[in-house]
């Protein structure tokens, strides 16, 4: 390059085959880096320096450097010319970043935002041309193949004209602009280059997915007539379309009038718009916005429709209000054409002292039903810390907390003839608990009161749980000395119903235990004192105040054995682990005692081991007996995972059973099949089979076996298949002897790659001993890349002898908006095929256009 060739005019100066650095004195943070087959300049007399001699021997870029900017010294890249360009930030400006971010947005910045460039560009600018000619610090035009570079932005043209005073770049004739990934190719671009304002005409364009937007989910292209560039990742279309779909694949476009795009806060707003799938206009919209990523945006969201034999048709069009970062509501009108008109909404709040949620909904004058109907639903937790804290002092006010739950419907049907979602029609009791807590080093203290509303099937009525007026509880925290273990926990409930005996029960069980722990096993000895007080209401059926003490002492003790075996080429090792419990507990008559909380557990692993078979305190079981337990495992040595888990177990009695329940024969409670009439010294077998078996099948079965018998008693199943490709299989089968009988199997099955690709969705829970269709789904799933629809048949039973039946359908295209018909599909097949995933979160899908 210092061997260009010089030629003096009168005030100008030519230079051939050359490259040279100009920084325009307004702004030193700007470099030109200018590189041309012939580069003429016009430079005013008192700019004009004379070439050294030594030209050859020295960077021309340097000189000319020298020459624009007058005293500005510029001797090797060390100097404060190079200093000039952007340099990373250093901690300080980080944490100013960060602090700032915190105060306006609430969140910390994510990596990409600490990424984001200054409004005004302040890297140095190269120019690449087969001519340049220019009149230094004004203007400045080139020809053939010029490239002019800035940062991450490229101008690619013909012919372009630059007005230095101004910071505008004219081109004529065809413009390809590169910037951050983004890719537009129009004619005729004029653009201020520091602030990226300016036009273009006829552009066709690309957004593509960086570093610098961290939350785009989905590439988006399109064209237009004219393109408004408004600043940095800001742009506004006339006569646009805007699609997701590859290039050759234009499966849907959204066709606007008019459509801005703001990506530095995500969202797209068209006015009057259009969708077109297929080719054929779906819906019309004369104003639009929408999420140009994933995250929350104000709007009306996609209307669901649909109809029903019990409801007619129905209509719904929420309205989302993204009300802070930690605030926002969903407010849906919906019609039931055979009922009226509903308004629902969703209220959800989050802090760091609070998190909640507040449904509501109501249907003025039900036509069918003739009544008001309605629905109202608080869940809310709330840390007192910052509210006690200067009352009582800091120290006194950790560990305070508060909770919610009310729930309230206007009649017992209110679900079954409203709802399509089986987890609110399976709903009996309401509750309406309001609970105060104190958790502290001694330990948990806890203030509750707690009311159901019961809902009734006429087929089918249950009684109404007893209301705690209050109850307040406490759990100490186990405190060890010398080997000790001491444990206490205690209860006063008020216990008040309308109809059944009412009354007030104090309870407290301390307990002592000493653990005898080495790596080869465990003993583990326990001793403890439950005592209990009721003062009951007067009362017609034979329940009387009183007292109740009972010593509770039992022994626990295990071994672990181990060896190293080798399994298919894999090493692992096998444990052999017995385990024994004793446990006595004397006999109380306990009959003239109410059950205000009590009811038998199920006999079962976790439940052989227990000091007591009842929980809820009413009733303390009677106890003399051992329960013997032997598991093995096969723990793989690489990675940890346990493959297997084998488990069998039983219990032998010393004594019969006295303490019972009213009306129950004990066989479920203590495990053993056949009639009790005689001493019953053993229970049946409990066996266990679990693990991860291979990287996609798991097992989790147990199952129940009476020796006398000679046939199983209980047997549950679950198995599992989940392929990282979204292939899922689960099957489940549930059967107690002469009352339950049931198999529940789901699929989600993708048949091709993820996108395009199909993908059937099932699930069946049969009753096999009724003969009846629990719940049912049959649906499909589609994955173009740009758009995917689903479609789901599904039916469950809401009461004895009802069912509700809907046909779901959606059509999500992406980046843009989802329309559907019913109830959210997605939300039904997450409950019923567990681990299902939408074919965009699966392996192998990025939502790439290239």
């Amino acid at each position: 390059m210092c061997e260009a060739k010089t030629i003096k005019r009168l005030n100008k100066t030519s230079f051939y085959h050359s490259h040279y650095v100009i920084v325009p004195p307004s702004t030193r943070s700007r470099i030109w880096v200018i590189t041309a087959n012939f580069i003429s300049l016009s430079l005013v007399p008192n700019h004009f320096l004379k070439p050294p001699p030594h030209c050859r021997h020295t960077r021309l870029s340097i000189a000319l450097g020298s020459l624009l900017i007058g005293s500005l010294g510029v001797t090797n890249p060390g100097s404060s010319l190079w200093a000039q360009q952007a340099s990373a930030p250093n901690q300080a400006e980080l944490d100013a970043a960060i602090r700032e971010g915190a105060r306006l947005e609430r969140t910390i910045p994510s990596p990409g935002m600490l990424l984001l460039k200054p409004a005004k560009k302040e890297g140095a600018r190269s120019l690449e041309a087969n001519k340049i000619e220019g009149i230094s610090q004004q203007s400045a035009s080139a020809e053939g193949s010029v490239v002019l570079k800035q940062d991450t932005m490229e101008l690619q043209a013909e012919r372009l004209d630059y007005d230095e005073e101004n910071d505008i770049a004219t081109t004529v004739g065809r413009i390809k602009m590169l910037r951050d990934g983004d890719i537009f190719d129009g004619h005729n671009l004029r653009l201020k280059l520091d602030t990226e304002v300016g036009t273009l005409l006829n552009p066709t364009y690309f957004f593509g997915k960086t570093a610098l937007r961290p939350t785009q989910r989905y590439e988006a292209r399109g064209s237009a007539e004219r393109m408004n560039f408004e600043g940095e990742n800001k742009e506004r279309l006339f006569a646009a379309n805007y699609t997701t779909c590859k290039p050759g694949e234009d499966e849907w476009y959204l066709r606007v009038s008019e459509l801005s795009l703001d990506r530095v806060s995500n969202i797209g707003t068209g006015y009057n718009s259009r969708i077109e799938f297929k080719g054929v206009p779906i819906l019309y919209l004369p104003y639009i916005t929408f999420p140009l990523n994933s995250d929350r945006k104000s709007g009306f969201l996609s209307p669901a429709f649909g109809t029903s034999s019990n409801n007619g048709f129905e209509l719904a069009v929420p309205y989302y209000w993204n009300i802070a970062p930690n605030y926002d509501a969903t407010f849906t009108p919906k019609i039931f054409s055979k009922r009226g008109l509903q308004i629902g909404s969703e209220f959800r709040f989050l802090s760091t002292q609070y998190i909640g949620q507040l449904d509501t909904e109501f249907l003025p004058n039900d036509r069918k039903a003739e009544r008001d109907r309605y629905l109202f639903s608080l869940r809310h937790y709330q840390n007192l810390s910052d509210l006690i804290g200067p009352l009582f002092g800091d120290r006194f006010a950790r560990g305070w907390n508060a909770s919610i739950n009310a729930q309230k419907v206007s009649d017992d049907a209110y679900f079954r003839d409203l709802s399509t979602r089986i987890a609110n029609t399976v709903q009996t009791n309401l509750p309406r608990d309001y609970a105060l807590n104190y958790a502290s080093d001694f330990g948990n203290l806890t203030t509750r009161f707690l009311s159901f509303q019961t809902l009734q099937d006429p087929l089918a009525p249950v009684v109404r749980p007893y209301f705690l007026a209050p109850q307040i509880t406490f759990n100490a925290r186990p405190a060890r000395v010398a080997g000790l273990e001491f444990n206490t926990t205690g209860e006063y409930t008020d216990f008040t119903h309308p109809t059944l005996v009412s009354g007030r029960r104090w309870l407290i069980y301390p307990s002592i235990a000493y653990s005898l722990t080495k790596p080869y096993g465990f003993v583990t000895p326990k001793v403890g004192f439950h005592a209990t007080r009721y003062d009951l209401t007067d009362n017609t059926t034979g329940y009387k105040s009183q007292s109740r003490t009972l010593p509770i002492f039992s022994v626990d003790s295990g071994l672990a054995f181990e060896r190293p075996i080798n399994f298919g080429g894999q090493a692992m090792t096998q444990t052999l682990e017995p385990r024994l419990f004793f446990l006595y507990v004397p006999f109380r008559d306990q009959s003239t005692i109410p059950l205000f909380s009590t009811s038998a557990t199920d006999f079962n692993f976790a439940q052989i081991f227990n000091e007591n078979l009842f929980i809820g305190g009413d009733r303390i079981s009677d106890a003399k007996q051992v329960t013997a337990a032997v598991s093995t495992r096969f723990i793989e040595d690489l990675t940890g995972i346990e493959r297997l888990r084998m488990s069998l177990g039983q219990r032998y009695y010393f004594t019969p059973q006295r303490v019972t329940l009213p009306n129950n024969a004990l066989n479920g409670v203590l495990g053993v099949s056949g009639n009790l009439s005689g001493d019953v010294s053993r229970s049946d077998f409990l066996a266990a089979v679990s693990g991860q078996i291979s990287n996609q099948w798991s097992l989790d079965s147990s199952f129940q076996y009476s020796a006398s018998q000679k046939q199983f008693q209980q047997s549950n199943i679950a198995a599992r298949y989940n392929a990282a490709d979204g292939r899922l299989f689960n099957l489940g089968y549930r059967f107690t002897r002469d009352s339950l009988k049931q198999i529940d199997i789901a699929t989600q099955w993708p048949f091709g790659r993820a996108a395009p690709g199909w993908t059937l969705l099932a699930r069946a829970n049969h009753s096999l001993s009724d003969r009846r269709l629990l719940e049912g789904l049959i649906g499909v799933e589609y994955n173009q890349g740009c758009w995917e629809f689903r479609l789901v048949v599904h039916r469950f039973a809401t009461a004895t002898q009802q069912y509700s039946n809907s046909i779901q359908f959606q059509l999500e295209l992406k980046g843009l908006s989802n329309l559907g018909v019913g109830t959210n599909p997605v939300e039904t097949l997450r409950q019923n095929i567990a681990g299902y995933k939408r074919s965009n979160d699966r392996d192998g899908f990025d939502g790439s256009l290239r």
